[in-house]
């Protein structure tokens, strides 16, 4: 289809455009509480659909059995967040504390016994020890920060998560309406279906996205638990978190647990590798193939294209929400256009 030549349609998609960008500038100004109002955003989305699922499944029982259902399951999801995420979050705390000195005497170590791997034909060295200590600084130095902002994420999390949650479900209408009612009732209907859009595929995107990353992440958990290593759910759940990452995300997300397997021994390490080797293998030949392909329609070269890009632009924040941003624009801009052809007819 020919794009249409009429000027005031132009004049709009910028406006739309400049608009979007400044609102996505200013969340990624306050990096902080717009990753808590991501974490929050997924949550409630994720939270709506499972309780769609919920009710599927449960909805022909009695009121007093679906809230005996759901009471357990809050129960139980409350049980393994404080066994697992605060108990493993002292521990990494600990690792990180006592455990670069050990990195760094391990390293050492090995390139004094075997440093003529590390040999280039001429004679000369690819790789030192200093190389190696370089690195191992910069990834403890990542695990530490994470570990500190994690503390003020679950604080400011408690703050204002429930709130969302509150004005979710019980103003999503109203606030919507109230959104919509601020642009020209021209307008109006096509805003309509921008959001109503937008949160259906966000929706799917981020259900497809965490599916992948629970079943890659519990793949991690359970390998990292087996070879011995020390905070083994931490870094299960970072490495399937950051599997959200497309085709970059896997490799960043295996560096600190194979780091951290270094430490107790080279074969720890190894058997790091193998565990992440297996959970791209699933993910790659099972997951995205028959399970989150038809969830997120992103062309390959085009997402490729998008991490870089944001990566540049905003760092890790940027590399995780460049699909999500893309669905936004893609979206709105669409819908706008197709919209404004039918209310200005071409020059």
């Amino acid at each position: 289809m020919a794009l249409t030549t009429n000027s005031k349609v132009w004049n709009i998609m910028f406006l739309i455009f400049v608009s979007l960008t400044a609102f996505f500038v200013i969340l990624f100004h306050f990096e902080d509480l717009f990753i808590v109002l991501v974490v929050g955003g997924i949550l409630v989305l994720v939270t709506d659909r499972t309780i769609i699922e919920f009710n599927k499944r449960f909805g022909h029982k009695s009121l007093w059995a679906r809230r005996m259902y759901a009471i357990t399951f809050i129960v139980i999801g409350f049980v393994l967040f404080n066994l697992l995420i605060v108990g493993q979050l002292q521990d990494m705390g600990s690792l990180i504390r006592n455990s670069q000195q050990e990195y760094e005497t391990g390293s050492s170590t090995i390139f004094s016994n075997y440093g003529y791997l590390f040999s280039s034909p001429d004679g000369g060295q690819m790789f030192s020890g200093e190389d190696l200590k370089s690195i191992g600084d910069y990834i403890f130095s990542f695990l530490s920060s994470i570990v500190s902002k994690l503390s003020y994420f679950v604080f400011t999390g408690l703050l204002v998560i429930p709130l969302m949650f509150r004005l979710y479900f019980s103003k999503k209408d109203v606030m919507a309406r109230e959104l919509i009612d601020i642009f020209p009732v021209k307008y109006q209907e096509c805003v309509d279906l921008s959001i109503s859009d937008i949160g259906k595929r966000l929706r799917d995107f981020f259900s497809a996205k965490i599916l992948e990353s629970i079943i890659v992440g519990l793949i991690c958990c359970i390998g990292f638990y087996l070879a011995g290593i020390k905070g083994w759910f931490f870094l299960g759940v970072l490495a399937g978190l950051l599997n959200i990452v497309p085709y970059i995300g896997p490799i960043i997300g295996a560096i600190p647990a194979v780091t951290v397997g270094f430490i107790a021994s080279p074969a720890t390490a190894l058997f790091a590798v193998i565990t992440v080797i297996i959970a791209q293998l699933v993910d790659n030949l099972y997951l995205i193939p028959f399970m989150i392909s038809g969830k997120v329609d992103v062309n390959p070269l085009l997402s490729i294209l998008l991490t870089l890009i944001f990566a540049d632009m905003l760092g890790a924040l940027g590399m995780i929400l460049a699909i999500p941003i893309y669905i936004i624009y893609k979206v709105v801009l669409t819908e706008f256009y197709n919209e404004l052809l039918k209310i200005y007819h071409d020059e």
